[in-house]
């Protein structure tokens, strides 16, 4: 298994897949994405506020100084799959749904995110408001995390 930067490739007229290797087993990265003090570690060094219910109907929210992102949690399967809803600044119109999956590769964890638009028009938007900017770099923060036993 390789270690790369994340890819990430537009599928069909909806959705954005994103891939990404890590050497950290599954139940370590699914920690990484659901407990809020690991969140703050690898999401962006700004966030002002962190919070994440990862069960099924639980909810989450990451605020910065200028916006946030929120929504349901659809379903969790920890620590292999996470589904949920994510709107920006409140508003519940728009937004994908994000489904999560965490397998296991050898002693490591291959991470899919399909982030799945209403439209190829929202999804366009959502690269066109830099929504997707950064990405590689963000999830190679999981990698460097050091976890607490």
């Amino acid at each position: 298994m390789s270690f790369s930067q994340a890819q990430a490739v537009l599928d069909g007229d909806t959705d954005i897949v994103i891939r990404r290797n890590f050497s950290h087993p599954p139940e370590k990265v699914w920690r990484a994405l659901t407990v809020p003090a690991l969140i703050r570690q690898w999401l962006a060094p700004d966030i002002t506020d962190c919070r994440m219910d990862a069960r099924a109907g639980g909810s989450f929210r990451y605020d910065w100084p200028e916006f946030f992102f929120s929504g349901p949690i659809l379903e969790a399967c920890p620590p292999n799959r996470m589904v949920h809803v994510e709107h920006f600044n409140g508003d519940t119109t728009e937004g994908p749904t994000v489904t999560t999956t965490l397998v296991a590769d050898g002693s490591g964890t291959r991470m899919t995110v399909v982030m799945r638009y209403r439209d190829a028009a929202a999804r366009a938007t959502a690269i066109e408001q830099g929504f997707t900017d950064g990405i590689a770099e963000v999830y190679a923060r999981i990698e460097g995390l050091a976890f607490p036993d």
